[in-house]
């Protein structure tokens, strides 16, 4: 299929002239590789995307972590199940808001746990529970990191609470508040 050339249509072309623009201007199509394509906007807020690299997670301004174009919450992908572990929640990895000691010690030793980024709202997160040789994909709920708490204050948040107090401030951590308080 032949386009036809715009630049021979006289009413484009009279249409051009009653509007000076003189100058045909360029266009040119191009592929940002740090925004986010709508294809993977749609991993990020279902499943998470993947990382390679911690650096590739940085922290913005207010010391919460971006990706790309968004900001976004960090978390461990596979989760190592220790059997000998009875309670579900003390086996998985906390997930991150902020640029903690945790994530900056991860990053400055070179942590070679896979880790994702993701948008998800409910606290729950695709991670592959790891009992041995073959992992288990499975939607589990991860607490929020306390160091990060304490680096945002959120909430007024201090480590030097009573450990109660400590306690309910992380079981009542949402990620719909947080990304209220910081928007995406």
């Amino acid at each position: 299929m032949q386009l036809p050339n715009l630049l021979d249509d006289p009413q484009l072309n009279d249409l051009r002239a009653r509007m000076g623009a003189t100058e045909l201007g360029a266009f040119r199509l191009s592929v940002n590789p740090y925004r986010f394509t709508m294809a993977e906007l749609e991993e990020l807020i279902f499943d998470g995307i993947d990382i390679r690299h911690l650096d590739e997670v940085r922290p913005l301004s207010d010391n919460t972590l971006y990706y790309k174009d968004r900001r976004v919450v960090l978390f461990q992908r596979d989760a190592l199940v220790l059997p000998s572990v009875a309670a579900p929640a003390a086996r998985l990895p906390h997930f991150h808001v902020s640029n903690c000691q945790t994530v900056r010690s991860m990053r400055e030793g070179g942590s070679m746990a896979r880790h994702a980024v993701t948008a998800r709202e409910d606290g729950h997160f695709f991670v592959n529970l790891v009992p041995g040789a073959k992992a288990q994909r499975s939607l589990e709920r991860l607490y929020i990191c306390e160091a990060c708490l304490g680096e945002l204050a959120f909430d007024d948040y201090s480590p030097a609470w009573p450990a109660t107090a400590r306690v309910r401030a992380l079981e009542g951590f949402t990620v719909t508040r947080f990304f209220e308080k910081y928007r995406r």
